[in-house]
């Protein structure tokens, strides 16, 4: 990975950081030892472990893959967020986090502000 695209990561990571922290009153904070264990990139996100993508070229597969991948390490519900240029950011959950009926490996994808909704009803 190139250094734009690691700067652009990082500073996905620190704008949802600070959109998280200010929707759930509470502090969301940057892995910074994610680079070196391989973990999810934002902690304090109630039992989520979240993974952030901020690109223009999607590859949603492959990004959840690693949400699943890096949630089991640490014992919590996967979630994936991404933006592209101009657009919301996104979030993508397993529907069996988040509704006790649900099995499977059915996912949702919702908005910040469901999310948040989420995290505050699951925490």
């Amino acid at each position: 990975m190139g250094k734009m695209q690691r700067s652009k990561g990082a500073t996905g990571e620190r704008e949802l950081c600070r959109l998280l922290s200010e929707h759930l009153d509470t502090v969301i904070v940057r892995n910074l030892e994610q680079s070196r264990s391989g973990g999810h990139d934002l902690t304090g996100v109630g039992g989520f472990a979240l993974e952030v993508k901020r690109q223009e070229q999607l590859s949603i597969g492959a990004w959840w893959q690693q949400a699943l991948e890096q949630a089991e390490r640490a014992g919590l519900k996967p979630a994936l967020a991404y933006r592209q240029s101009r657009k919301p950011w996104k979030f993508i959950v397993r529907l069996q986090d988040i509704a006790d009926n649900m099995t499977g490996g059915n996912v949702a994808e919702v908005g910040l502000e469901a999310f948040c909704q989420l995290v505050r009803e699951t925490d």
